[in-house]
């Protein structure tokens, strides 16, 4: 004979034992993969923020009537090259070199506003251009070359400084 309490009684255990409580299993963490132990020099982590010179063949296209160079203090040549129309709402495009890697950085501004200094951005990472002196030096290739100081800043931690020249111009 069936007790008028076990189905109900059944169902009240088979609930407790659905419940969200945490069993006692221990369970594994998952797999690190390749991709999340690696970090990428443009986005983040420890590995100091290297400029190196774009080379030939490297540069990426670029619009703008007028541009701008940096090149590190050491360097034979530009780790960043930018462009601009003249206007003041011109969008200014820009070219990086971060270890062997080129990538595209902008800004707001038009010429007048690059050759000053300005911040670029790109895909995880910040460049502030600021000249370091208003005395240039002209040169025979109408240009004019400033001391100028770039910090590239990455945008999960690290940052640098890097003395150079700042040449702006035709």
């Amino acid at each position: 004979m069936k007790s008028p309490l076990a189905a109900p009684l059944c169902a009240l255990l088979l609930l407790a034992g659905c419940s969200g409580e945490p069993q006692s299993e221990a369970k594994t963490p998952p797999a690190k993969t390749e991709t999340a132990e690696k970090k990428l020099p443009d986005t983040g982590g420890d590995t100091p923020i290297e400029l190196k010179a774009i080379g030939k063949g490297e540069l990426l296209a670029l619009k703008g009537e007028l541009g701008c160079s940096f090149t590190v203090k050491g360097q034979d040549g530009a780790a960043l090259v930018a462009k601009a129309d003249v206007g003041a709402d011109a969008l200014t495009e820009g070219a990086v070199k971060i270890g062997d890697r080129v990538q595209r950085v902008a800004g707001s501004g038009g010429f007048g506003a690059l050759e000053k200094g300005m911040e670029l951005s790109g895909p995880g990472l910040k460049l502030a251009i600021e000249r370091t002196s208003e005395t240039s030096k002209k040169t025979g290739n109408e240009q004019t070359v400033y001391p100028a100081k770039l910090v590239a800043s990455r945008t999960y931690g690290g940052e640098q400084s890097f003395d150079g020249e700042w040449a702006c111009g035709a």
